[in-house]
């Protein structure tokens, strides 16, 4: 640990925005900052006890800033901030922005006064600019980390959705874009080119009424299965489990479209070798020795590649999207997001930190 790092109290809980968990980003800001970890899950419950602990901290000089991982806890921050007059940073995400629950927003009101924003989605950035362009934002590439154990609730939901598949025929999960017409080109343009005629299990669906005459508007007759609960990471990985691979239909091409970072970082670590324009800010899967990326402007290379991944052996899809998740972990590994909020906490604190390639070895 650099003698000059600067001392951070981090006020955080299991409910964190860039799905970093308390343990990992602690872990990683470890080797360069001085940090202390608050911990607190209840706005209501905990808001008090975590304003009197950080305040212990901020009492004696070794600590001099304050993070909020779970932007529910923005009040306390705002309240350090006026007591100690330090320097105050958030993590949110666009969800945090755009909530109209009350406490939500008050958070939010007061984050607005914080000196910098932490955020891994691009539409935060956006919404920020409308609202709050006085507000610092910094983006943090997201850190993969491995999907839990399904719960049965879970299995169960998705063996409902797939009751009367015959055993070996194929089964294809395809996340409910943003775009509606992500899905037009999937329905109109991939799916009728399939030469397996797999199953296709939609999952994440907002609205089954509008799935279904999305499905039915084509005259087309297609095996659809809907899932429309809300997606978790543990439905997730029953979903990863039950399907042969993912085709995510994002062809325009535009930030909004496709997946969110994190669900495309899911899928990734779920097995998922065919994916395309998955990721709101950029290509998340970029690797060609272990992934297939077609082209989302070419359909014709989508749907053979699909149709190729699928011709394969069961075996062979496994250990390719074992060697997919493997690759997925090592390359967004902790300290890739933890070295961009080290640098920034040391320029907020008045001590800029040197580049990696003039720190001495």
């Amino acid at each position: 640990m650099p003698a000059d790092a600067p001392g951070v109290v981090l006020i955080a809980s299991q409910r964190d925005p860039l799905r970093l968990g308390d343990r990992g980003l602690i872990d990683a800001l470890g080797p360069r900052v001085r940090l202390t970890h608050v911990p607190a899950s209840s706005p209501l419950r905990h808001s008090f006890r975590a304003f009197t602990h950080a305040s212990a901290a901020l009492a004696g000089s070794e600590f001099e800033l304050v993070h909020i991982l779970d932007p529910r806890f923005a009040p306390v921050g705002h309240a350090l901030r006026r007591r100690f007059g330090v320097p105050v940073t958030v993590s949110i995400t666009t969800a945090d922005v755009t909530s109209r629950h009350p406490w939500d927003r008050l958070s939010i009101g007061c984050a607005r006064r914080f000196d910098e924003a932490f955020a891994t989605d691009q539409a935060v950035s956006d919404a920020l600019r409308l609202t709050t362009p006085a507000l610092r934002l910094s983006m943090v590439a997201p850190a993969a980390s491995e999907l839990p154990w399904p719960s049965p609730r879970d299995v169960a939901d998705v063996a409902r959705a797939l009751r009367g598949v015959r055993p070996g025929r194929a089964v294809v999960g395809v996340p409910w874009p943003a775009n509606r017409n992500d899905f037009r080109w999937f329905r109109d343009l991939i799916q009728p080119a399939l030469a397996a005629r797999p199953v296709c299990l939609l999952f994440g669906v907002r609205s089954r009424r509008e799935a279904r005459w999305m499905i039915h508007s084509s005259g087309r007759q297609s095996d659809y299965r809907l899932i429309s609960r809300p997606l978790r990471a543990g439905a997730l990985a029953a979903i990863a489990r039950a399907v042969d691979a993912f085709a995510v239909p994002a062809p325009s091409g535009s930030e909004r479209s496709g997946l969110s970072t994190d669900l495309a970082l899911a899928l990734a670590v779920g097995g998922a070798p065919v994916v395309s324009g998955a990721s709101s800010r950029r290509p998340v899967f970029a690797h060609e020795d272990n992934a297939f990326l077609p082209d989302p402007d070419d359909e014709r290379a989508f749907a053979s590649t699909l149709d190729s991944l699928l011709a394969l052996p069961a075996v062979q899809r496994h250990f390719l999207g074992e060697e997919f998740a493997r690759f997925t972990l090592e390359r967004w590994p902790w300290d890739a997001a933890a070295e961009v909020y080290a640098d920034r906490f040391a320029a907020l604190v008045g001590r800029p930190s040197l580049p990696v390639e003039w720190r001495a070895a």
